[in-house]
């Protein structure tokens, strides 16, 4: 199945999780993310703020635990019409504007370097065991991740089970270090 085909199954796949699964997988993921604390380290932490049009991880549980273990938080501005990412620090204090594509952005926060991160938290829409990622196909984090260091950890979070394999994988996609998906009995 190719990468557009992939992308709107699992797109509507996690549409259709029920208000129940949906908490119980975003429960999962905050508990893995705790249990696995050492990838963190001392931070800083680069996460990403959650679409609720596109029932996206709930990611604000792991970010008010980050801020509790003192961790410094940041995260991406998306910028459509020239297709990058900037990056600004963010805390429990700073205020927040939905942008028109239905973003959570921090607004009248400092720039911030992601090079200083121990981890960044990745969107995506589907993954394999091997960190294959497919997001919503505008390169938005392929580009940024490229451009980060090897030694900088780049963990998915995943709403739906781990694919086996992706084999529609392009040559400018960057592999994930993990991908953290829901306990499925």
């Amino acid at each position: 199945m190719d990468k557009q085909a992939l992308r709107k199954q699992y797109l509507d796949k996690r549409k259709a999780l029920s208000y129940q699964e949906w908490q119980a997988a975003c429960d999962s993921l905050f508990d893995q993310v705790k249990a696995n604390k050492e990838l963190i380290g001392r931070g800083p932490v680069h996460i990403f703020l959650p679409i609720e049009k596109f029932k996206e991880v709930d990611t604000w549980p792991i970010i008010r635990w980050l801020w509790r273990e003192g961790i410094r938080t940041m995260t991406s501005l998306t910028d459509i019409e020239q297709g990058t990412l900037s990056h600004v620090w963010f805390d429990d204090k700073t205020h927040f504007n939905t942008s028109k594509w239905g973003i959570p952005e921090p607004v009248y926060t400092p720039p911030a370097d992601p090079s200083l991160c121990t981890v960044i938290f990745v969107p995506l829409l589907v993954a394999d065991k091997h960190g294959n990622r497919i997001g919503y196909g505008k390169g938005f984090y392929d580009g940024f991740l490229s451009s980060i260091s090897p030694a900088t950890g780049k963990v998915g979070l995943s709403l739906l089970p781990i694919l086996e394999e992706i084999h529609e994988a392009e040559q400018h996609d960057v592999k994930l270090d993990m991908v953290l998906a829901p306990e499925r009995n």
